[in-house]
């Protein structure tokens, strides 16, 4: 339950830096449920400037000597109740103590950031501290080169009246100190009117606190938590399977797209077309065209169709539409002259239910991955038609409306 920080840990967290540990210049430790800090960090990431240490079980600021390069620490909601162990931090700038338990009998102890001399921001809003309503005072009197105290700026006339206040301010906390018990207690566990449990905002009842959500998730996990034989693997395939030498080949709608597959107005080509988003990046699409076969992978889910008659690998074509986003593969017929007359296609174009199968064609098969997008100009069927790449002849003009002949001026040559 907790402990210390371990190099496993840090290399979890230093993906940014290639898992490069010695030159690592930010690191990340939130709920790592650490309870110390040891040198691990000082040997294995020596030029740290920016450390995020928060909402952890840390109760004292030590083995930081090695960090000559923290600019940033950040020790939010942990257990430290003194400042300590950072005169060798040298290029210190902003420390955050946020919700520790830094109370008045320790709070002299910030004078040792004297040392940090580049320190300009310091949190300790949080602290028992905090209460007593000449700590900001005090603190500026005794960092003066702090610029700025809870986020707020030091302004040069706060500065001087609390530089006028300090001996009253010394004399005041000495006295509290000496006549009130320490804030930090023991822990103790109470009841409010309620009947639920009340504990006092100490160190140990934060530990105590944090193990016990600890528990609980572990017990949600276990409960959560399913045999191998229940869990669901990922619908999700990473490329085209292999087709099985001898056995069923079947129509696939993984994605339960809304599907056309037509021959050309001219007869020469069948066209697929399948109505995809457009904010789809054609980069998740992949397509495998065979001679009886179209298979097409959009975004690891799996179309799979058969082609009524055998079409041409090589001359295949893919290309979308800069408006609908649709996805329009063109394969020409092997034998143009056999026509594709279809009727109506059964419901399994759409619903991908294994209902046809086929023996695997044994042919090379080719893969279309340059995806072209394209603007789907007017159909204009007298002339030519660029999605069926087909060339029709153009009307002719009625016999009684004949071409003007082409004339010249009759003019003699020049003698």
């Amino acid at each position: 339950m907790g402990g210390d920080i371990t190099q496993e840990m840090i290399r979890r967290r230093s993906e940014h830096n290639e898992c490069v540990l010695y030159t690592m210049e930010e690191l990340v430790l939130q709920e790592e449920s650490i309870e110390r800090i040891n040198k691990t960090l000082g040997i294995l990431c020596p030029h740290l400037k920016i450390l995020y240490m928060p909402n952890n079980l840390i109760p004292r600021l030590e083995n930081l000597h090695k960090l000559k390069e923290l600019e940033y620490l950040n020790m939010a909601m942990n257990n430290i109740i003194k400042v300590q162990g950072l005169e060798k931090c040298e290029q210190l700038k902003k420390l955050d103590l946020t919700l520790n338990f830094i109370d008045l009998q320790n709070l002299p102890s910030v004078t040792s950031l004297n040392a940090n001399v580049h320190l300009r921001e310091l949190f300790l809003t949080g602290n028992p501290c905090t209460d007593w309503d000449g700590c900001r005072s005090y603190v500026i009197a005794k960092l003066p080169h702090l610029k700025r105290l809870d986020a707020w700026e030091i302004k040069p006339r706060e500065r001087i009246t609390a530089l006028q206040e300090i001996h009253r301010l010394e004399e005041d906390l000495q006295a509290m100190n000496s006549s009130e018990e320490p804030i930090v207690k023991e822990t103790q566990v109470e009841k409010d009117e309620k009947g639920e449990l009340k504990r006092m905002y100490t160190p140990d009842t934060r530990i105590a606190e944090h193990r016990e959500l600890k528990e609980l998730r572990e017990q949600e996990e276990k409960k959560s938590e399913r045999p191998d034989s229940q869990r669901k693997e990922s619908t999700r395939r990473k490329g085209f399977d292999p087709l099985p030498v001898n056995g069923r080949v079947y129509q696939k709608n993984e994605g339960g797209w809304e599907i056309k597959l037509d021959e050309s107005d001219c007869g020469t080509k069948i066209i697929l077309d399948v109505a995809i988003s457009k904010f789809l990046d054609t980069s998740l699409i992949d397509i495998d065209v065979q001679p009886l076969l179209i298979r097409v992978l959009i975004k690891g889910k799996l179309l799979q169709l058969h082609l009524p008659t055998e079409v041409k690998t090589d001359a295949s074509s893919a290309e979308r539409s800069l408006t609908t986003g649709h996805l329009v593969v063109t394969m020409p017929l092997v034998t143009p002259s056999v026509a594709f007359k279809p009727k109506h296609f059964p419901d399994y174009y759409v619903t991908g239910q294994p209902k046809v199968e086929a023996s695997p064609p044994q042919t090379q098969v080719v893969n279309i991955h340059n995806i072209t997008n394209k603007e789907e100009p007017p159909k204009e069927p007298s002339k030519h038609n660029p999605r069926t790449n087909c060339t029709y002849p153009a009307k002719s003009e009625p016999e009684g409306k004949q071409q003007p002949p082409s004339w010249t001026d009759d003019v003699p040559q020049l003698e």
